[in-house]
């Protein structure tokens, strides 16, 4: 047999393969002995029709078969550890983050109306337990699961968090279904791939995405059940109060050993466990240009590291093969310090927005279940107060400190070279250092220090003014330090913060209460300017209402009506944003940054950093890794990158 091309050179920075498709297949050593054996059918077999299995393109060059890709992760919470390597969306972005391009469906058509989109899928394709992968999957998914009102009381036919109502799915063929839209929203065909309405391995374990395993799902969901009371003994037996919990979690791709997947590795250790593991899928669908069945790599290991310290000693010491999730920033020159010894590299993928100071502009508002200091809630709408925090903000100090130097002073909005870059004087508005200034507006509206103590006093008599500013502690940023330099500059201007740390689960929960008052933290979506569907933090209130008072995140949320014009047209913008395709909403998304930035909803400091998400630490040996990605969580990086084609040069890790 001629031996086969290596491919070398050859990338072209797309994930689009235009060459010859191959005719001849191959295998992992690993799945080759389990076909030899008769425990596994050949891989001609497992893959889809010839002419629809997918190729990869490589980075580098062919990679090696083998090894384990060790990882950490922080508990059950840490979902998107995994998550992002799965690449198992109906569509995805190529490399430039902005071309949509065939992924588990392999084409797709929409009608003239922009009403109904046509979804093509790979004839051949399995799930991991070799069970056809059909249009059923889809259908019968959205009309048991989405739709369900036991399932999904609330969900009214969104898919994710898309913004997209689906009226109905239809089954033209095995391969072929249409999915319609209850009005036009272009936007749906970004949605299709990103995880707004992701890939199984996300929305499955929360009862939501496209498609499902039919055939599994059917034999956990009580509708299906012949013997009703047989079933609720199960539930009950399993320690479950129902069976829609009970439900989800044996859905879940996380969880449960048994669900089937359609991405490239198959969990076979929990999310729960302390050593979380994921192996390859002998019925993955997709090839390298060479005909190699994909991924190169044999298993994911991760391991339980509770403390973000001791995950980034254990990435400094070399016991990490390629990490970006939770590896922190300030860690970088010690990084750098042991690349030699631990034999790893750092890599930088930057990323949009900034961080800062996120106000929270609908506190009070609404069916709240807390007191409300009407004192405090007078002054965060009161946009000259906003304006004297922000110049009072030391950037450059933040930059230095979290961020060594490698940020860029900024509002939150996309970085320089986006097209929905709003231009300099949006980047730099209200970011000058003028602590002066911010005293004397402090002054002129009223808000002084009348007892002389270097602390403002509030109005109403009542001593000083105090404002409570939340941030997740153990998060991806170092948010304590940002809150603690914050909070220093801002007691130069007689304004008292008191921080209160957290974890992300309070912060949460607080934040979708509307609870929060100022936030530290992150204060832009990578994928969308602030605008009134993404209003976690600065409002969160205001985004329920949007959504039609209800949040797919939380279902404690509190809604109320804004009346502020400014947010209102936010809200306008948004519905005008989800109707277009991402490519085609720049003058959406400048006019959004331009309102938030003119009226300082949130307050940014410093963006375009890799701090979130984007500090890679690999070892050298650690291949067909692009030098650069889009680092924004819609695309799900590293997996717009394609784990499956990242090899462990030789086959093992130093530890094998």
């Amino acid at each position: 047999m001629m031996e086969k091309p290596t491919f070398e050179g050859t990338f072209k920075g797309t994930f689009v393969w235009d060459g010859d498709h191959p005719t001849e297949f191959s295998e992992a050593p690993t799945l080759a002995a389990m076909v030899a054996a008769g425990s596994l059918p050949p891989v001609e077999e497992r893959l889809p029709n010839a002419e629809d299995v997918m190729v990869v393109p490589v980075v580098d060059r062919i990679g090696d078969y083998g090894g384990t890709w060790r990882r950490a992760f922080t508990g059950p919470n840490d979902g998107q550890n995994a998550d992002r390597l799965m690449m198992d969306m109906v569509l995805y972005y190529d490399l430039n983050g902005t071309d949509v391009i065939p992924n588990v469906a392999k084409d797709w058509d929409i009608s003239d109306d922009g009403l109904t989109y046509t979804l093509y899928l790979r004839e051949g394709m399995k799930w991991s337990d070799g069970v056809p992968f059909t249009s059923e999957d889809f259908v019968w998914h959205f009309e048991n699961v989405i739709i369900d009102d036991e399932i999904n009381p609330t969900r009214d036919g969104q898919i994710g968090w898309s913004g997209v109502q689906v009226d109905s799915m239809t089954a033209v063929d095995e391969t072929t279904v249409t999915v319609h839209l209850r009005e036009r929203k272009d936007g749906f065909l970004d949605s299709l791939a990103n995880y707004t309405t992701g890939g199984w391995t996300l929305h499955g374990r929360i009862a939501d995405g496209m498609y499902g395993p039919t055939h599994y799902l059917k034999t956990i969901h009580r509708k299906f059940a012949d013997d009703k009371d047989a079933f609720d003994k199960r539930v009950a037996d399993a320690g479950y109060e129902n069976w829609i919990t009970f439900f989800k979690d044996n859905a879940s791709p996380l969880k449960s050993t048994d669900t089937p997947v359609v991405s490239p590795w198959k969990m076979t250790s929990p999310i729960t466990a302390e050593i979380y593991e994921w192996e390859r899928n002998p019925y993955y669908w997709a090839v390298d240009p060479a005909g190699n069945q994909l991924p190169y790599i044999d298993r994911i290991s991760m391991t339980l590291t509770g403390d973000k310290e001791i995950l980034n000693l254990k990435a400094s010491a070399g016991e990490i093969d390629f990490q970006h999730r939770h590896i922190e920033m300030a860690k970088v020159p010690v990084f750098k310090e042991n690349e030699e010894r631990s034999n790893i590299d750092v890599q930088f993928w930057g990323s949009h927005g900034a961080v800062g100071i996120a106000i929270n502009m609908s506190y009070g508002e609404g069916d709240v279940d807390y007191e409300v200091d009407e004192e405090v809630k007078k002054w965060l709408n009161n946009f000259e107060f906003r304006k004297a925090l922000s110049l009072a903000v030391d950037r450059n100090k933040i930059n230095e400190v979290m961020f060594l130097g490698q940020g860029d002073i900024s509002q939150p909005i996309f970085s320089k070279g986006h097209p929905f870059y709003p231009g300099d004087d949006y980047a730099q508005k209200y970011t000058e250092l003028d602590p002066e200034m911010s005293k004397q507006i402090l002054d002129s509206i009223g808000l002084t220090d009348t007892d002389g103590d270097g602390i403002r006093n509030r109005t109403d008599g009542k001593g000083n003014l105090v404002f409570i500013m939340d941030y997740a502690a153990e998060y991806f940023v170092a948010y304590d330090v940002l809150a603690e330099l914050i909070e220093e500059d801002l007691a130069k201007i007689g304004i008292k913060v008191a921080l209160k740390p957290m974890d992300v689960s309070l912060f949460k929960e607080r934040r979708d209460g509307n609870t929060g008052i100022l936030m530290a933290g992150g204060l832009m979506s990578a994928r969308w300017p602030n605008l009134l569907d993404r209003w976690y933090e600065h409002g969160s209130a205001y985004r329920t209402w949007y959504t039609g008072g209800r949040d797919v995140y939380s279902e404690d949320s509190v809604a109320a009506e804004p009346t502020d014009p400014s947010i209102l047209r936010l809200g306008e913008l948004a519905d005008e944003a989800v109707k277009l395709r991402y490519a085609d909403r720049k003058d959406i998304y400048v006019e959004g940054q331009q309102i938030f930035i003119d009226n300082l909803y949130g307050i940014g400091a410093v963006g375009n950093t890799p701090a979130f998400n984007g500090v890679i630490v690999k070892k050298k040996y650690f291949k067909n890794v692009p030098p650069q990605a889009p680092n924004e969580s819609p695309l799900q990086n590293p997996g717009i990158a394609r784990t499956v084609q990242f090899f462990i040069e030789g086959g093992k890790n130093d530890s094998e």
